[in-house]
Formats: C-alpha cells, structure tokens, sequence
C-alpha cells in the first residue's frame, strides 16, 4: 500500500538543538522551528525527522504519518498534543464532568467524545419530572437531557447503568458524550435531577495527531497520522 507523507526543512532556533521525533512549532522568524513553549502548544509546524543542531537544517514531516517520543500512556487512536517543552507528546485531555454520589451507586463520571474546545460546551442534564414517566434521551446542540423513568409518585426509577446505556444507544447523544461508573459505584442507584456541565478539555486546534500506536510508558516512539 502507497505511503504518503510531505516534508519540509526548517532552520532550528532551538539553542540546544532538536532530537528526532519530536514535536515543533513556528519559530519566531519564517523558515524557522523551535521547540515548544510546553505542554498544549499551538502553532505546531510537524515531527522532526532525524537531529539536528542550532542554525542548522532540520526535515519536518507535515503530512502523513510520522514518529513521535511520548511522554507517557497513550492508547492506538488517541487525540495527540503536545505533552512539554521537550516536544513529546501526550493523549489530549477530554473534559468530564460528574453527576450522583459513589456512596449511593448513581455516580457517572461523563466524558466529551472528543478532545478540544467544543467539549467544554457539553450540559448532560438529568431530568426527573412528572409521575409514570418512561426514560427517553433528547439532544439539542451540545446539550444531553436524560429523562429519568418516574414511579407514580414521581420518584427517579432510572438507575444509572440504565442511564449511561441509553445515552450510548442513542445515536446523537453517544456522538457527543459517553458515561462511565464512577470510582466504587455500580451504577444500581437510581439517578437524581441535576446537570453537569463539561470542562478540562484541552483546545481541539492544538491537537494535531492521531496515536496509531498505544504508547506504554515515557520514551516510547509511536506512529501518529498527522492531521496539522
């Protein structure tokens, strides 16, 4: 199978050089690159391809697939950005948020299903109203309600396994937001009426690669798509 890739020689301003596999950004002159500021860096110009000293020519890859040095676990088809100064990388952070207590079995922690700056704009709000009422799922925007199943005095009878399973069903919802048990909760309890609002995910514009390799430990040189 035909492989493409497009490189382009850069001039290093990094004092101390750059190693191979890494990630670089803009240089503050054209035609320059340097290595990032730190973690979640923007601007990023592609992976070097092999060392090379300051002032000298640097190959970077700017499209296709190139290798990159992790600084940690990153699992086959994660959201890449940059993890520190060095120019490793790192599994962008996703933004959570969490409904129901782990001591009463309802907990859920939720997650965006996609790294960046829209998943900080996800509500999953959990409804309970009226009485005799079914469990339905409806998505407006970015928003996910979650209409608990009541009794007929009005009480929540939706457990929260059965909540998260509806979401994941639903095929608007489940492309916005996945739910999990969290911590030692089972997720047996039934669910309360309150909303959570996303937050913690890191900007979307600066994640510039797919993982398509898992990464197990710091060090670690893994394949990543580029998608700059």
């Amino acid at each position: 199978m035909p492989s493409y890739v497009l490189d382009k020689a850069y001039r290093v301003a990094a004092t101390g050089g750059v190693s191979a596999c890494l990630a670089v950004v803009k240089g503050s002159s054209d035609g320059e690159c340097d290595l990032p500021s730190g973690a979640n860096a923007g601007l990023i110009l592609g992976a070097t391809v092999h060392s090379a000293e300051k002032d000298q020519s640097v190959a970077v890859r700017k499209l296709g697939i190139a290798s990159l040095v992790a600084a940690g676990v990153i699992s086959a088809g994660d959201e890449v950005c940059v993890a520190d100064s060095a120019g490793r990388i790192k599994a962008a952070a996703r933004s959570q948020a969490d409904t129901g207590v782990v001591g009463n079995n309802n907990a859920i922690t939720w997650t965006a299903n996609k790294a960046g700056s829209c998943g900080n704009n996800i509500i999953v709000d959990i409804v309970v109203s009226g009485n005799s009422t079914p469990l339905s799922v409806a998505v407006s925007g970015n928003k996910v309600t979650i209409n608990s199943a009541t009794d007929s005095g009005g009480n929540p009878t939706t457990t929260a396994a059965q909540a998260t399973a509806a979401v994941a069903a639903n095929a608007n919802a489940s492309k916005i937001v996945s739910g999990a048990n969290k911590g030692a909760s089972n997720g047996s309890g039934a669910v309360a009426d309150e909303t959570a609002t996303l937050s913690g995910g890191e900007l979307g514009d600066h994640a510039f690669g797919i993982a398509e390799e898992s990464a197990s430990a710091a060090g670690d040189v893994i394949d990543v798509f580029l998608k700059i």
